[in-house]
C-alpha cells in the first residue's frame, strides 16, 4: 500500500509517468499512422515527460528502471502501426522452421509456386508490402533465429509472433540498461546517464514499439564494450560479430578500435592516456579483427551458397541505390 506520505512526496513523478503510460497506450492501440498532428503531439508530449523525470529523478534510480520498463510493456499486446517490416519477420521465421533458406526465395514468387508453404502466407504478404515482398531478405543470421523462435513460440497466432520478439527487444533493452550502468560505472561516467536510452520514447516507439531489431544489436555492441573495458577482448570480438550478425550497422565502427588498440599500452585507456604507438596492441587488434571475422563467418555458414551471396549482396545494395530514403 502507498502511504499518503510517499504520494505527497512523488505526486508529481508519479502523474508524469502515468500521463506517459496512457500516450504510449494512445500511440500503440489508438493511432492511425496518417493521423499527423495527433502522432506529432504524443511524440512531443512523450518527449517532454521523458525529459522532466529524467530531470527530476536522477537519483531515483528505481523509479526511473520502473517507468521505463512499463513503457515498453504498454506495447506487448500492440500490432506495429508505423512499421510493415513485422510481417517480413514472420515470414522468414516461419520459412525457416519449414526447412527453407529464407536468403534464397522470394515472396512473391514462392507464394506463387508453393502458395501453402508458409502459413498465412497471403495475410504476411499483403501486410509486408509488394515492396518488401519483391527483394530478398536482408536480416542477417541471428536476427533470422529471433525470427524463427517467434515462429516456433506463437504457434499460427500474428500477434503471438510479434508478443514473442518485443518480448525478446524488452530483455535486451534491460541488458542495455545493465551492463551500461556497469560500464559508465567503470568510466566514472553518472548512472543516469543511461536513461537517454532507456527512457527514451523514439527507442520505445521504434524499437518495442515498431520491432525493430537495433536493440538487440546495441546489446551486443554494448556487451563488447564492457568486456574489452574489462579486458576480455576475444569475448568483446565475440560479442561484436554477434551484432554484426543482428545489424550489420556496426561495420561502421570497426576502424574506431583501431586507435584503441594501437594508442594505448592497456586494454583501458583513461581519456588523458598518451600512450605510444605499440606492436603489442598492433598484435590484440589483428586477433580482435580475426576473431570478429571468423564468428561471422560461423554465424552466416548455415545458410551459406553461392546463391545466397549473390542474393545477399543484391538486395544490400539497395540501400545504395533504390532505398536512398532520406540520402
Amino acid at each position: 500500500m502507498l502511504s499518503s506520505s510517499f504520494i505527497k512526496i512523488y505526486r508529481i513523478p508519479i502523474f508524469f509517468a502515468l500521463l506517459s503510460l496512457a500516450f504510449y497506450a494512445s500511440f500503440a492501440y489508438d493511432l492511425v499512422r496518417t493521423d499527423f498532428p495527433k502522432l506529432v503531439g504524443l511524440w512531443l508530449g512523450l518527449f517532454f515527460i521523458a525529459y522532466q523525470l529524467w530531470k527530476t529523478q536522477k537519483g531515483n534510480i528505481k523509479f526511473l528502471v520502473a517507468v521505463g520498463i512499463l513503457s515498453r510493456l504498454v506495447f506487448l499486446l500492440a500490432i506495429p502501426n508505423l512499421s510493415q517490416d513485422f510481417y517480413r519477420f514472420i515470414w522468414d521465421g516461419r520459412l525457416l522452421l519449414a526447412g527453407y533458406n529464407p536468403y534464397l526465395y522470394l515472396p512473391e514468387s514462392l507464394l506463387v509456386e508453393q502458395p501453402d508453404l508458409v502459413f498465412q502466407g497471403k495475410e504476411l504478404y499483403q501486410g509486408m508490402g509488394p515492396l518488401n515482398g519483391s527483394h530478398f531478405t536482408n536480416y542477417p543470421p541471428l536476427n533470422q533465429l529471433c525470427f524463427a523462435l517467434a515462429a516456433l513460440l506463437s504457434g499460427k497466432s500474428i500477434l503471438g509472433a510479434a508478443v514473442v520478439m518485443r518480448l525478446l527487444i524488452i530483455a535486451a533493452d534491460i541488458g542495455i540498461l545493465y551492463f551500461g550502468k556497469k560500464l559508465l560505472k567503470a568510466l566514472d561516467l553518472p548512472l543516469h546517464r543511461i536513461f537517454w536510452y532507456f527512457l527514451n520514447p523514439f527507442i520505445i516507439i521504434e524499437l518495442t514499439g515498431n520491432l525493430h531489431f537495433e536493440g538487440v544489436m546495441l546489446f551486443f555492441v554494448v556487451l563488447s564494450f564492457w568486456w574489452l573495458q574489462q579486458g576480455k577482448w576475444w569475448l568483446a570480438a565475440v560479442a561484436f560479430a554477434l551484432s554484426i550478425s543482428v545489424k550489420l550497422i556496426p561495420l561502421l565502427l570497426l576502424p574506431l578500435f583501431f586507435w584503441y588498440f594501437l594508442r594505448s599500452k592497456t586494454l583501458t585507456p583513461s581519456p588523458t592516456h598518451k600512450g605510444k604507438w605499440n606492436t603489442h596492441g598492433f598484435l590484440k587488434l589483428v586477433g580482435f579483427y580475426l576473431m570478429i571475422l571468423l564468428a561471422c563467418v560461423a554465424c552466416f555458414a548455415p545458410f551459406f551458397s553461392m546463391t545466397f551471396v549473390n542474393n545477399y549482396a543484391q538486395t544490400v545494395g539497395l540501400w545504395f541505390t533504390n532505398f536512398e530514403f532520406n540520402g
